[in-house]
């Protein structure tokens, strides 16, 4: 069966993401801009990349290579158009998260917002542990349940739609079970309302130096 998220468009998500009633993209940004600013990497490997938001934070004079990952070779090839000669190393990989590899040791930080919510994720966190170098993070946000929204929220982007029988919610101590059972440790826990009365999770882990 075809992965839902090869049908969403890159105007679908933008639009969705951005609009009055789910308006994620800013505050997404800002998460993938306090991880840098936190853990200054310089390899950065972003999973579940979409369409490129956020990247505008990297600061090249610290972080000299980015590995954008997504499924959706669509988000690829505009998050491309829209840095199209950034001062730091771009790569881009087209790759399913639930079965993909990485090399070992090959990256600082680790950042996957609102990706795990979408495959069988337990598998991938000790192959996102072996990635990271001696004194490397992952940085997870993850979407809580809300009392007044559905997990996908309702809009007028078709494609997105297709996406809701994909999610479902992790618990943040789930997540740092297998983090730490991975060999990571604990280092950051947050809890981030939206004004969409929904609320993020944001979760660090380190490797040990």
């Amino acid at each position: 069966m075809s992965n839902p998220w090869l049908d969403v468009t890159e105007a679908d998500y933008d639009g969705h993401m951005g609009s009055p009633a789910v308006n994620q993209t800013p505050v997404l940004a800002d998460l993938l801009r306090d991880a840098l600013a936190a853990v200054r990497p310089r390899d950065l490997l972003l999973l579940g990349c979409t369409t490129g938001n956020g990247l505008e934070h990297v600061d090249p004079d610290v972080t000299v290579r980015v590995t954008a990952v997504d499924i959706n070779e669509g988000f690829l090839a505009r998050l491309a158009a829209r840095f199209p000669s950034p001062r730091f190393e771009l790569r881009t990989r087209r790759a399913d998260l639930a079965v993909a590899d990485f090399e070992p040791g090959s990256c600082d930080l680790v950042h996957a917002a609102l990706v795990f919510e979408y495959f069988d994720w337990r598998p991938a966190i000790p192959r996102l542990a072996l990635a990271l170098r001696a004194g490397g993070v992952l940085s997870a946000v993850i979407q809580r349940p809300s009392t007044s929204t559905t997990p996908v929220a309702p809009s007028p982007f078709a494609t997105i739609q297709r996406l809701a029988p994909l999610f479902h919610f992790i618990e943040p101590d789930d997540l740092t079970d297998a983090a730490v059972r991975a060999g990571l440790s604990p280092i950051f826990q947050q809890t981030v309302p939206l004004p969409s009365a929904k609320r993020f999770a944001v979760l660090r882990f380190a490797k040990a130096a």
